[in-house]
């Protein structure tokens, strides 16, 4: 890259910090307004953008300092940094918005579906994740149709979430086997993994969504602690439940039981 061309990348990367400045304070007004005077979000937010918006400054001006000196040797390492910092505070934000947008939505539209294929259709978008890893991921369905009431997008994102974390805080070289069993009532979905596991003094926070931890997957990958919370929240607005077991070193499973009506 030329002294020219930096220079130019150099400053359209500001232009996209101010804009990403802009969207996390609108994203503060509107968790003021929902959550009306409670502090704890928003102070675990400010906490964990803290760090990536400091990095993406700091390694902008170190950015600028190298070309204006004509050095370019460590330019795609602190480009690196940025892309990281900006892409982990991006997730962040868009994971607290959709937080805000589900507790703001009393109810649902629902409609009858095909689980089945709502469940095909979030495996074969996560496949190409998976195949990173090597990670097999095993379908154990009792019937290829089962069809029940929900919202098709709203559960689609929230099964996501679970099978994208299992993914995350899997090993290489493993599996995860998705198991769909139903009662006269009820629509059981087990999603098991042989990953890292949680330590059992945190499988009761794990799903609350003031429970905002940054942790790292195995290979490193910073992690946004509010894909559960969402996901736990959108299996409420459909009268369901999510439990947990998860044994620490050896995986977890995530049971999440629906209504069929």
């Amino acid at each position: 890259m030329n002294k020219k061309a930096s220079v130019t990348y150099v400053n359209e990367l500001e232009e996209k910090i101010v804009d990403l400045s802009l969207k996390l304070n609108k994203a503060k007004n509107e968790l003021t307004s929902v959550y009306q005077g409670n502090t704890k979000l928003m102070s675990k937010l400010a906490h964990n953008l803290k760090n990536p918006i400091g990095l993406i400054f700091s390694f902008s001006d170190i950015i600028l300092e190298d070309v204006q000196n004509g050095s370019t040797e460590k330019l795609e390492q602190h480009v690196k940094i940025i892309k990281n910092s900006a892409g982990y505070s991006l997730e962040l934000l868009n994971s607290v918005a959709k937080l805000v947008q589900l507790q703001s939505v009393q109810t649902l539209n629902f409609s009858e579906k095909n689980y089945i294929d709502v469940l095909n259709n979030v495996i074969s978008n996560l496949t190409e994740l998976a195949n990173a890893k090597n990670i097999k991921i095993v379908k154990n369905f009792s019937k290829e149709d089962l069809y029940i009431k929900i919202n098709e997008a709203e559960i689609s994102k929230a099964i996501e979430n679970i099978i994208n974390n299992a993914i995350r805080f899997s090993n290489q070289n493993t599996a995860i086997t998705i198991t769909v069993s139903e009662n006269e009532n009820m629509v059981e979905t087990i999603i098991e993994d042989e990953g890292i596991g949680i330590s059992e003094e945190n499988i009761p926070n794990i799903l609350n969504e003031f429970y905002v931890e940054n942790t790292y997957s195995p290979d490193k990958q910073k992690c946004i602690g509010l894909g559960l919370a969402i996901a736990n929240r959108v299996i409420q607005q459909h009268k369901g439940k999510i439990s947990i077991k998860s044994i620490k070193g050896e995986g977890s499973s995530f049971i999440i039981t629906l209504p069929k009506n």
